[in-house]
């Protein structure tokens, strides 16, 4: 749900709306941030100590170099503050105020971030990946399991990075485009009641962030 600018002579940005998930998307982020970070270490140490029983490694773009680490803790860095907002921040309320709607934010984002999340996601799920680094990915993915009966894998935690991606790389439309122009005229901390234009917007905009994160599963919808 976003807004492209290319400009030239200027790094191309996005805005973006980011839904208030208490967080949800923050774990797998960390998680790709924790596995970047020892594959920056590997591929540094291998630089400067080559190794003599096996080939120094080499990572696919954009793992390697620390590219997408940087794109990963620029974005970590921009959407923390965006989750877990209590109603002091102000509340998103339904036109006649009866109910607060889940929080949306506005973030004008590099282009080049949430492609480099999208191609990162693509090369640690590619099945040609080095097996040793495959193992490495697996044993990160694990950490994400809340039960030892029920582990996570690679794919899994590729899913959940791609998913984010999504999120922030959807299309733009007029539903986000009126949601986007009115939050950012709103003061920050005060309550904002939409209008029914506005709530039939945020609806919409709500069915494609749960088919995005969901993966159109009715049973999987994130917010309402």
């Amino acid at each position: 749900m976003s807004g492209r600018s290319e400009h030239a002579g200027h790094r191309a940005e996005r805005t973006v709306l980011v839904v208030d998930l208490d967080g949800e998307f923050l774990p797998p982020l960390a998680t790709l941030e924790e596995l970047l970070c020892a594959l920056a270490t590997w591929e540094s140490d291998d630089e400067e100590d080559p190794p003599l029983e096996r080939q120094p490694l080499q990572l696919p773009a954009p793992l390697a170099g620390q590219v997408a680490l940087g794109a990963v803790q620029r974005l970590i860095e921009a959407l923390t503050p965006t989750q877990s907002l209590g109603p002091e921040h102000g509340r998103l309320l339904a036109p006649d105020g009866s109910h607060a709607r889940a929080p949306l934010s506005v973030l004008v984002l590099p282009l080049a971030d949430i492609r480099t999340l999208s191609l990162t996601a693509q090369a640690l799920g590619n099945p040609g990946l080095d097996r040793d680094v495959a193992g490495v990915v697996d044993g990160y993915a694990h950490t994400l399991s809340t039960d030892p009966r029920h582990p996570v894998h690679r794919t899994e935690l590729v899913s959940q990075i791609a998913r984010v991606a999504g999120l922030l790389d959807l299309a733009d439309t007029e539903q986000t485009q009126l949601l986007v122009a009115r939050l950012s005229g709103n003061p920050p901390g005060r309550d904002l009641a939409l209008t029914r234009a506005e709530e039939a917007a945020y609806d919409h905009t709500a069915d494609r962030m749960n088919a995005m994160w969901g993966l159109g599963s009715p049973a999987t919808r994130i917010f309402y």
